[in-house]
């Protein structure tokens, strides 16, 4: 079927801006894709863990380092989520009240 040659050039030019964009939807596609597999490798690496991990002791009342401080920042984590929840409790009794 032949075309004016306007009509060949909105063509063209609808194609290379459709071509752009499917480049685009494909990169975007690639980064999500890429997003949810390493969401998905963390969460079988953190499933595949043991769930306790208790600390020994190398010695009389010795606790490595990295071990203390896993503890002094779950212990900080922990005293966060108690805050919240005592906050969340109280808002909650003055809304009761």
């Amino acid at each position: 079927m032949p075309v004016s040659g306007r009509r060949h050039r909105a063509l063209t030019e609808d194609n290379a801006r459709l071509l752009e964009e499917n480049g685009r939807l494909l990169r975007d596609l690639a980064t999500a894709t890429a997003k949810l597999e390493a969401r998905d490798e963390l969460i079988q690496t953190l499933s595949a863990r043991p769930q306790a991990q208790p600390v020994k002791p190398l010695g009389v009342g010795y606790v490595p380092a990295a071990d203390l401080r896993a503890s002094e920042s779950a212990r900080a984590i922990l005293v966060d989520r108690l805050e919240l929840l005592q906050n969340a409790n109280m808002s909650l009794r003055e809304v009761a009240a």
